[in-house]
C-alpha cells in the first residue's frame, strides 16, 4: 500500500512537471533528479546486508520512514512547479548537504557491512561496530539521511517542503529511540557504547 501511495504521488507530480515544463528551470530539475538518483544508487552500491533471521521489531517505524522519506523527495518538486523561487546560494547549499549526506551515509553503510539493515533487527552473529565513523557517532547513516532531506527542498527553494523534512527528522528520532532500546536488550554492551559516543553529531549530540 505504501509503495502504491508513493507511485501515485510521483505520477501526479511528474504529470504537473510535464504540463509546466516550459516555465521551469531545466537546470534545477536536472540537478534535482540527478542528485535523487545519485542518492538512491549510492545506497544500492554500498549495501551488503544479509538474510533476515525474522527478528524484526518496530516495523511501523520503517513504514513511516518510507512514506516520509520518499514524500520528502517528491513534494519539493510539486511545490516548485507552483511556486518558483530562485536563490543560487540555497541551491548550492542544498547540493552540498546532499553530497555530504550521501557520502556520510555511504561510509556508514560500508562500515557496518552485513550488519546494516533498513529495519530494526539483529542477527545471532552480530557485533557492535566501534571503529571508523562509528567511533564518534552511533547513527551516521541517519545523520546522512537528515542532511539529504534538508538539502533536497533547498535545491528548488521549496521552503514549505522543509516542514515535511522536519516531520521526517522527528520520525528518525523516534526510530533511533526504539532502535537503541532494542539493541540494549539484544546486546547489553551497547549501553556502554552509548556512553562513549554521540547519537548524530560528533562531540555535540
Amino acid at each position: 500500500m505504501k509503495k502504491i501511495l508513493i507511485v501515485i504521488l510521483f505520477l501526479y507530480t511528474w504529470r504537473h512537471v510535464q504540463i509546466y515544463w516550459n516555465s521551469l528551470s531545466n537546470l534545477h530539475i536536472y540537478l534535482y533528479f540527478s542528485l535523487v538518483i545519485f542518492s538512491l544508487l549510492s545506497d544500492k552500491y554500498f549495501y551488503q546486508g544479509q538474510k533476515s533471521e525474522n527478528n524484526k521489531r518496530h516495523e511501523i517505524t520503517s513504514h513511516f520512514l518510507f512514506l516520509t522519506w520518499f514524500s520528502t523527495l517528491i513534494i519539493p518538486v510539486l511545490e516548485y512547479v507552483y511556486i518558483k523561487r530562485y536563490n543560487l546560494f540555497l541551491t548550492i547549499l542544498g547540493t552540498i548537504f546532499i553530497i555530504l549526506g550521501t557520502a556520510i551515509r555511504g561510509i556508514a553503510i560500508k562500515k557496518l557491512g552485513k550488519f546494516f539493515s533498513r529495519d530494526v533487527e539483529n542477527w545471532k552473529n552480530q557485533k557492535i561496530v566501534k571503529t571508523g565513523i562509528y567511533k564518534y557517532i552511533r547513527h551516521p547513516a541517519y545523520t546522512g539521511n537528515i542532511l539529504q532531506i534538508i538539502g533536497f527542498p533547498l535545491i528548488l527553494n521549496s521552503y514549505y517542503s522543509l516542514l515535511l523534512s522536519f516531520i521526517t527528522i522527528l520520525v528518525f528520532l523516534w526510530r533511533i529511540k526504539v532502535e537503541e532500546e532494542f539493541l540494549i536488550e539484544k546486546l547489553p554492551e551497547y549501553k556502554k557504547y552509548m556512553e562513549e559516543t554521540k547519537r548524530l553529531i560528533p562531540k555535540l549530540w
